[in-house]
């Protein structure tokens, strides 16, 4: 997940909404990033989560989303730069669902941090 916007404390929201939906779930530290895609975008803080959940990939997604939109994600955040909160399902598995994102080498250092 991460945050171009109030970064610090849109990550610690997001940190309780994922608590409240995963029954386990382990984060990892959060870095500063610089932006991609996004030109004359501030910094990303992000941080890499793990979880164990009962609930298809398709339902994860959509808590996701909803999650996103509760913290003031809009359609047309990304088009103004602004990105309060981005939370995206990367691995399902041991299956790649992102694998842009996925191959960050912040993701990597993150995700080790917390993997099994």
């Amino acid at each position: 997940m991460g945050s171009n916007s109030d970064c610090e404390a849109n990550l610690k929201s997001a940190a309780g909404l994922l608590r409240t939906y995963f029954s386990s779930i382990r984060f990892s530290e959060a870095v500063y990033t610089e932006p991609v895609g996004l030109p004359g975008s501030g910094l990303f803080l992000n941080q890499v989560a793990v979880a164990g959940t009962d609930a298809s990939p398709e339902e994860v997604r959509q808590a996701l989303k909803n999650m996103e939109k509760q913290l003031g994600r809009t359609p047309d955040s990304k088009q103004k730069g602004r990105i309060p909160i981005d939370i995206d399902l990367l691995l399902w598995n041991g299956v790649v669902l992102k694998p842009a994102d996925w191959e960050k080498e912040y993701v990597q250092l993150l995700f080790r941090s917390v993997a099994d």
